[in-house]
């Protein structure tokens, strides 16, 4: 894990903390080895951060623009996608108590804990990837995808099957007629 990605708490200064990261996929690769299992690939990620405290709680604020290489949720073919956004974190110190608190918040999604005196951000920058990705990801909006019936990729060439095939078990309903 890189450690420029990890903040000393003891560190931030009164007025707080600007941080930059850049990223590509080796460090994406080399920093979550778990990633092996997710459905895209990250090409690149920026994020900026702003970091302050009071007392022992910890402020994160962001934005992460990253570029990730996903498969259209339409047509199948890769895609590469800009995703991001801004984001904000609390972070308290974790301790038997905080832990109990925590876990009767469990709604209260904004605040987490971290340990010690050290503050990983390199999940935070993973979480945020994930959280940004689109639930139906499109290589663009006017995507035509897939035909139903012979699978041809409709945004490189037409194809030649009807158009107007009506599945059997619903043909009885084409006569219907509805009186008023």
């Amino acid at each position: 894990m890189s450690n420029s990605l990890k903040i000393n708490v003891v560190t931030i200064p009164e007025e707080g903390r600007s941080f930059a990261f850049s990223g590509d996929a080796k460090w994406f690769r080399e920093s979550f080895p778990e990633s092996g299992d997710v459905d895209f690939s990250l090409r690149k990620v920026d994020v900026t951060f702003q970091i302050t405290k009071t007392s022992s709680t910890v402020f994160i604020r962001g934005s992460l623009a990253a570029i990730i290489g996903i498969a259209c949720s339409r047509c199948l073919e890769d895609a590469d996608l800009t995703v991001g956004g801004d984001f904000a974190y609390t972070l308290v110190p974790l301790t038997p108590e905080t832990r109990e608190e925590l876990e009767l918040r469990a709604e209260d999604l904004e605040v987490s804990s971290y340990q010690g005196d050290f503050i990983d951000l390199a999940p935070i920058i993973y979480e945020q990837i994930i959280l940004q990705i689109p639930i139906k990801p499109l290589c663009s909006q006017d995507c035509k995808g897939l035909c139903p019936h012979c699978g041809a990729n409709l945004n490189v060439a037409p194809c030649n099957c009807a158009t107007d095939i009506v599945d059997d078990r619903l043909a009885i309903l084409k006569n219907f007629k509805i009186k008023h």
